[in-house]
């Protein structure tokens, strides 16, 4: 996979597609979880994930499993500390207005690095 997440999805709190074992939707999001220490290009998809802990189906179930198969392909991505010659301080922040179907909450996200590394990264959900 190119993407951790589908960017046309939209991941909703739905009654019609089949329910999952929660049990084991938990503990995947929960290593997802895990890895966003290393890993902060799924943040995202890890946030939208964790807002279905208690009610998922099998559509959270098949992207959860998309950000799986991103990761296979993506094994040597990572945040990397080496040795440079300029040291700059470069923030990112992105956010999408409104993107829960459900609540209608915003995602708003930032990530600051200072020479080779990342050194901090949010993604939080907020009203819109």
């Amino acid at each position: 996979m190119r993407t951790p997440m589908d960017p046309n999805s939209k991941l909703q709190k739905s009654d019609e597609s089949e329910e999952v074992q929660e049990g084991t939707y938990r503990s995947l999001v929960g290593c997802l979880m895990y890895l966003t220490a290393t890993r902060p290009g799924i943040l995202f998809a890890v946030n939208t994930l964790s807002r279905f802990l208690n009610c998922a189906k099998k559509e959270h179930w098949v992207a959860a499993k998309r950000v799986l198969r991103y990761l296979r392909g993506t094994q040597t991505f990572g945040i990397r500390f080496s040795r440079c010659e300029e040291f700059g301080l470069v923030g990112y922040s992105d956010s999408d207005w409104a993107g829960c179907v459900d609540d209608m909450r915003s995602t708003s996200g930032f990530c600051f690095s200072f020479g080779s590394g990342c050194f901090s990264w949010s993604s939080k959900s907020r009203l819109s």
